[in-house]
């Protein structure tokens, strides 16, 4: 195969196929790299194939990504599905594996289209058989027309929750009780942020909508819960949380948890970009320009990856990157670029109205991370937080010596599933902000993959000829 493309373009959701769709269409050799085996990510997931009834489910806001698929179709763009990128250097290099064999590539820039990854939140019980994100079983809603059998239970916080508690019962399915976390007083921060809101109203109405359609359903819906705790022995078998006074105990056979979305940075975290705190959503994302370059000039970020804002946001971001990327290589003029992108920017903004209003309503707290010692922290390994906890009375002070000495983030995840969780306890010991303790290191490989097809890679692709993956770090 080719060795050398002019863009390769990592993830096929909505920000990812606008970069490529938009590419391509100027007549570069556009590459597009997606873990999933269909286009569309998790927001537009199966949207090619998806039956009319899923479409009348999730509603317009899912069937707008046909447009979008199909424009990448007809762009020309070349697509890898079942691609799992385990390795990115700023030069432009790019090694993934599929179908049980590994490739490198190298390309002129990078679209890293990463996307949002669902806020991992360890409780108690977290672990047991049924507890899975709402995210997941939304997936799967979207994949294979699953749909959760029993008695469910949602807890946590975000619209989201609350969009996947309506499109359950729009489904018939036995809902015990939604359980928010989300303080019944709104915070102070959202208060001063309506009156934007306002501008969008049909955004506005939509969650209007849905909230009437939960109220009239009957579903018990609490508010400013906490304590949340997944109690069973084989299996989930029923959950405790505390409401004000209240102690709650509901029997369930399935608890979806959410604690709303971060940015996925493994990938620029790896490449060593430079990163940026964002201290309201408690969270890290790649630092970037206007157009969505890092500090590396070959690298660029689009999409929820640099910073979460919704399937419309993150398609602009990529077309946006996509024009940068065009007059860097001397297919637009400086002016063409700024033409083409008055709109995009114009639409992006307007899309934005409500953003401020949303992620301070639902900004996470300090008080939801403040987990029990016996609570599993770390998947991977079995770490509990009260070994984390101990290791920091020790007089430990950065994540990355807790994960040496208690393997917590060492697994196969490399930290997506306790990282953000760990900066919490870390931070919370230490009385500092999390980002003060620092951030777990990312190497490659970024996903597991078997030492014989690094063995047997073509390594022809190279420009330097040096041991490029054991030189890294």
């Amino acid at each position: 195969m080719n060795h050398h493309c002019d863009v390769v373009v990592i993830g096929a959701g909505p920000a990812g196929l606008a970069a490529s769709a938009t590419l391509a269409e100027m007549g570069l050799d556009v590459l597009t790299l997606d873990e999933q085996h269909r286009v569309g990510g998790q927001i537009y997931r199966h949207v090619e194939v998806a039956p009319k009834a899923a479409h009348t489910l999730f509603g317009p806001d899912y069937s707008r990504g046909l447009d979008l698929v199909n424009e990448f179709r007809k762009s020309g763009a070349r697509h890898e599905p079942g691609a799992s990128v385990w390795q990115v250097e700023p030069d432009g290099t790019v090694c993934y594996s599929q179908a049980g064999a590994s490739r490198r590539i190298r390309a002129n820039y990078i679209v890293a289209a990463t996307g949002a990854m669902e806020r991992p939140m360890p409780i108690p019980g977290w672990t047991l058989p049924g507890v899975m994100g709402a995210g997941a079983a939304n997936n799967l809603a979207k994949e294979a027309g699953l749909t959760p059998s029993g008695r469910v239970v949602l807890a946590g916080s975000g619209p989201l929750l609350l969009l996947e508690a309506s499109l359950l019962i729009k489904k018939g399915v036995n809902i015990a009780a939604i359980l928010e976390t989300t303080p019944t007083i709104p915070s102070v921060w959202a208060l001063p942020r309506a009156p934007q809101a306002l501008l969008r109203s049909d955004f506005l109405l939509k969650g209007a909508l849905m909230m009437r359609e939960i109220k009239r359903s009957g579903v018990s819906h609490y508010k400013g819960v906490t304590g949340i705790r997944a109690l069973g022995e084989e299996a989930v078998e029923s959950v405790e949380a505390v409401c004000g006074d209240k102690t709650l105990h509901l029997k369930a056979d399935m608890l979806l948890l959410h604690f709303g979305v971060i940015p996925n940075t493994h990938i620029f975290r790896q490449m060593g970009c430079r990163m940026a705190w964002n201290p309201r959503q408690r969270c890290w994302t790649p630092a970037c320009d206007p157009w969505g370059r890092t500090n590396f000039e070959r690298v660029f970020a689009a999409g929820d990856g640099a910073g979460v804002s919704g399937a419309l946001a993150a398609r602009y971001k990529g077309e946006l990157a996509a024009l940068e990327i065009a007059r860097c290589l001397g297919i637009l003029s400086e002016e063409e670029r700024n033409t083409r992108a008055l709109p995009l920017r114009k639409a992006k903004m307007h899309d934005a109205w409500p953003r401020p209003f949303i992620d301070a309503l639902y900004a996470p707290q300090p008080g939801q991370f403040l987990f029990t010692d016996d609570t599993v922290l770390c998947r991977c390994e079995n770490v509990t937080v009260g070994e984390v906890r101990k290791v920091v009375g020790e007089g430990v002070r950065d994540v990355n010596e807790v994960k040496i000495i208690t393997r917590c983030g060492m697994g196969p995840c490399q930290g997506r599933m306790c990282g953000p969780a760990l900066a919490e306890v870390v931070g919370s010991a230490l009385k500092i902000s999390p980002h003060r303790t620092g951030q777990l290191s990312v190497r490659p490989p970024l996903k597991p993959i078997p030492l014989e097809e690094i063995a047997a890679m073509d390594l022809s692709a190279g420009t330097d000829g040096g041991n490029w993956l054991l030189d890294k770090k």
